[in-house]
């Protein structure tokens, strides 16, 4: 982040509009005597970012940042993300009771509002990549804090560098390519497992395999050929079989019959009268059928 333009009006000690403009400074110093208002730039930048001051030890309160004889007040802040440039302004108002609050506060990005009042400091967090304490520890110290930070544990230096510099997300690669890299040999083992189990898988062995599945390609393309006869034979066999079941009822039906009483006596008599019908048909011939008598002549 680089500041490009600061405007007071009403902040703190400028109780009349002011201007900061840091364009084309590298390097700059605030130089004044006591009281001229040198720590109060400070603030304001950091009141234009994050809406509060950390001298005031409680971000809630922002009565301070208003100019005690003013009842209102803005602050806006030009600065620069790599190449892009935005702005943040905030405007305080005092009630009649005396209440200092804030009032209309936006991000901008050319002339767009990327957001607005209590999403500011959300957005200009995730802007600059720095929390509110990342940035007043690191970027702008409070007057007496920079020998608090000297002096903070080896772990919390090592913490807030690592948010200043960005190098978190070096953490997050190598956490995710330790956890890939555990999930690539857990495939790798099962891989190797499995490749146990194909361990007879010579050239001879897919040679042979590939000649059994080439007679079975065969077997089958002969199978397909064979399944029309084998349905006609079905129907000759269902035919057959019903013919079996006919005949075996008219044997069953034949294997019940039985020759009456007195058969063989009339067959005899059968046979004696066909004995002598040569002699009845004999005689019958040798009789002579009389003549017929005359007609009477008829009188004339």
């Amino acid at each position: 982040m680089r500041p490009v333009r600061l405007e007071l009006d009403g902040f703190g000690s400028f109780r009349q509009p002011s201007t900061v403009d840091f364009t084309d400074a590298d390097f700059f110093a605030l130089v004044g005597p006591t009281g001229s208002g040198k720590s109060t730039v400070v603030d304001a930048i950091v009141f234009a970012l994050y809406g509060s001051v950390p001298r005031w030890d409680d971000r809630r309160a922002v009565g301070w940042a208003l100019a005690p004889t003013a009842t209102r007040g803005v602050v806006r802040l030009s600065f620069d993300v790599a190449a892009d440039r935005y702005v943040v302004a905030r405007e305080l108002r005092r009630s009649a009771q005396g209440r200092v609050t804030v009032k209309n506060a936006r991000l901008e990005h050319g002339g767009a509002v990327l957001a607005a009042d209590g999403e500011v400091s959300g957005a200009v967090e995730k802007l600059l990549g720095l929390s509110y304490d990342h940035f007043v520890r690191c970027v702008i110290l409070p007057q007496g804090d920079f020998a608090r930070f000297l002096h903070s544990s080896p772990k919390e230096r090592q913490d807030t560098l690592v948010d200043l510099l960005g190098i978190r997300i070096y953490r997050e690669v190598a956490t995710r390519a330790r956890a890939e890299e555990a999930a690539a040999r857990q495939r790798a083992e099962y891989a190797a497992h499995r490749l146990q189990g194909y361990a007879d898988a010579t050239p001879e062995a897919a040679a042979a395999a590939a000649a059994r599945i080439e007679a079975i390609a065969a077997a089958g393309a002969e199978v397909g050929r064979r399944v029309p006869e084998l349905v006609e034979a079905a129907g000759a066999v269902a035919e057959a079989a019903g013919e079996v079941h006919r005949l075996t009822g008219e044997q069953a039906r034949l294997a019940g019959l039985r020759m009456p009483p007195g058969l063989d006596d009339l067959t005899g008599a059968r046979r004696a009268a066909a004995a002598t019908q040569p002699e009845i048909r004999s005689t019958s011939a040798g009789v002579r059928a009389p003549s017929a008598c005359p007609n009477p002549a008829s009188s004339q």
